[in-house]
């Protein structure tokens, strides 16, 4: 069965949200104890989001499976492009300030 992303009325549609701020903190300590690997970082963080998306929108079992059981409510997980590529970003920014704080410590 083959679903349109995002068809979830729910969707924040919000460019940032509460899950923006679990990006950055998740990536500011992987890049504290993983630190200067930024092209593995950022690789990491495109495959993570393309499993999401396949997991999500292309295996229809794992859809039901994720809506029914997963805590994160689907309107967070269930994003629009510009979400993964926010996510992206903010992953790369907290991976970045993770690095510099090892210097600091």
């Amino acid at each position: 069965m083959n679903r349109n992303m995002n068809r979830n009325d729910n969707n924040t549609n919000k460019p940032i949200d509460i899950l923006t701020l679990i990006h950055l903190l998740q990536w500011i300590i992987i890049g504290y104890f993983f630190p200067n690997h930024y092209l593995i970082a950022l690789l990491l963080g495109i495959l993570w989001e393309l499993f999401e998306y396949y997991m999500l929108v292309r295996v229809n079992i794992l859809y039901i499976f994720t809506k029914k059981y997963w805590f994160v409510p689907e309107k967070y997980w269930n994003e629009k492009i510009y979400n993964k590529i926010i996510d992206l970003i903010v992953n790369m920014i907290g991976y970045y300030i993770g690095s510099q704080l090892l210097h600091k410590i």
